[in-house]
């Protein structure tokens, strides 16, 4: 028969190893009931952990994508809510035109009128959000268009047509000479074309691009998110507002303001009707952004769920087991404490 003998170190110092293992565990169980998590995920999970990365990674795609619709549809917001400034002051001022009497069409008021709708419209599309212009298209870091006063680019093209069609300035007397036929073949033709030719337009007056920006709103769609300053109804108001603010209406001959006058007003009808039809496309693309943010969110959720069914801890176990843990390390405290009264002077 073998005997063998444990001497006092050995169980003294067989506490103290447990304890360590005992203590990493008791602060395991707290960060799990802290977080809701498995404290070492990849250990937990071994080799399931590549299926939480790729869905966590779907989850952080989906986040980012709904964040970026959100500066999408504040650029949004402020582009429908200048167009709708726009196209109140349109009609404003074509409710002007049409009421104003016939005597009066040439007068101070609505050539301040005109020019006041003018600044305003430069104004409108000028608008920024985070220093991105709205109506650049995608040249979006760029004024989009140039204001319109002396010196600038558009006014000295307007001011040398007009010398260059009828000999004199909007400001001379002899304005008065100009007759309705050829005031209406200028309108048409060399005026038309500082607004409604491509070259001129971007020359004088713009420095938008034609191609707007589109944006990803989800997995697969994509929309138009912006309106060039370079769009026909922009063009039109900008012509309407100038002729008669800038083409000596207050010195014309009656038929000659007429002309300029009936011009104006269908210039600002058919520039109304387009820039309902842009709020409108705009009005869709915000209803697509909602819709889109709706249905990934609805994603998130079952990402998330499918997530926790991994990484998520019960924390009602956790805490069974932190408590477990907790009583073994104060009885193994108790027992060292016992250990180290043993000795020998007790039994002599």
């Amino acid at each position: 028969m073998k005997t063998t003998f444990i001497s006092t170190y050995s169980l003294l110092n067989s506490p103290r190893s447990s304890l360590v293992r005992m203590q990493a565990d008791a602060a395991r169980y707290n960060q799990e009931i802290a977080s809701g998590r498995h404290a070492d995920v990849g250990l937990t999970l071994g080799g399931r952990m590549s299926q939480a990365v790729s869905l966590r990674a779907d989850y952080d795609n989906l986040t980012a994508m709904i964040d970026a619709n959100s500066r999408t549809r504040t650029r949004l917001d402020v582009t429908v809510e200048a167009l709708g400034t726009i196209r109140a002051m349109a009609d404003e001022f074509q409710a002007e035109l049409l009421s104003v009497p016939h005597a009066q069409r040439g007068s101070e008021v609505i050539r301040n009128a005109a020019r006041d709708k003018l600044a305003a419209l430069i104004g409108s599309l000028n608008s920024a959000v985070d220093g991105q212009f709205l109506f650049a298209g995608i040249n979006s870091g760029v004024q989009p268009i140039n204001e319109y006063g002396a010196g600038s680019p558009n006014k000295n093209a307007v001011d040398a047509a007009y010398a260059a069609a009828f000999g004199v300035t909007q400001d001379d007397p002899g304005v008065s000479d100009i007759s309705a036929a050829d005031m209406a073949n200028f309108l048409d033709t060399t005026f038309a074309d500082l607004f409604f030719d491509d070259a001129n337009w971007k020359a004088n007056w713009s420095n938008a691009s034609d191609a707007v920006q589109r944006s990803r709103i989800s997995r697969s769609e994509t929309l138009t998110s912006s309106v060039s300053a370079n769009e026909m109804a922009i063009r039109q108001l900008a012509a309407a507002y100038t002729m008669v603010f800038d083409l000596g209406s207050d010195k014309l001959n009656t038929d000659a303001l007429q002309v300029v006058i009936d011009k104006a007003t269908e210039l600002m009808g058919n520039a109304i009707a387009q820039i309902i039809d842009l709020e409108a496309h705009m009005g869709v693309a915000q209803n697509r952004i909602d819709t889109a943010n709706t249905n990934m969110e609805a994603q998130k959720k079952i990402l998330a769920t499918r997530v926790g069914d991994l990484e998520d801890v019960d924390p009602a176990e956790a805490k069974v087991r932190l408590d477990a843990v907790l009583t073994q390390i104060e009885m193994s405290y108790s027992l060292t404490v016992r250990l180290q009264s043993l000795s020998l002077l007790n039994y002599l």
